[in-house]
């Protein structure tokens, strides 16, 4: 669908070092159409996004994005991709439904399209 990373090389203690980050204004804007899409006002114009679930019982940890901290999310629920290119380590960025943007890794979800 679309490129959200890009590649930054950076000095680190004398080294040259790749990181690749996720383009900030294009997760807004997907944000935005799924608080929308959840609240039920989208326009006849706009794609709709399918919904993901995360598979299996119990609780996973998830790196959350921007805070560079792990937390506890539950599985069996629905999250909306934002970002459905993988990284270098196979993860995602989704937003759960439970409020949290978290990377995880993308055999973790199965697809449920708009149930």
């Amino acid at each position: 669908m679309y490129t959200v990373q890009r590649l930054e090389k950076k000095q680190v203690d004398g080294s040259l070092v790749t990181l690749m980050a996720r383009d900030l204004e294009l997760i807004k804007q997907t944000a935005a159409q799924i608080m929308r899409q959840i609240k039920g006002m989208t326009d006849e114009d706009d794609i709709l996004l399918p919904e993901y679930g995360i598979t299996g019982p119990g609780i996973l940890y998830c790196y959350e994005y921007g805070t560079r901290a792990y937390i506890k999310i539950d599985r069996g629920q629905k999250a909306y991709m934002l970002d459905e290119n993988p990284n270098h380590l196979n993860r995602v960025l989704i937003y759960t439904s439970c409020g949290k943007l978290v990377e995880i890794d993308f055999d973790e979800l199965i697809c449920t399209e708009f149930d």
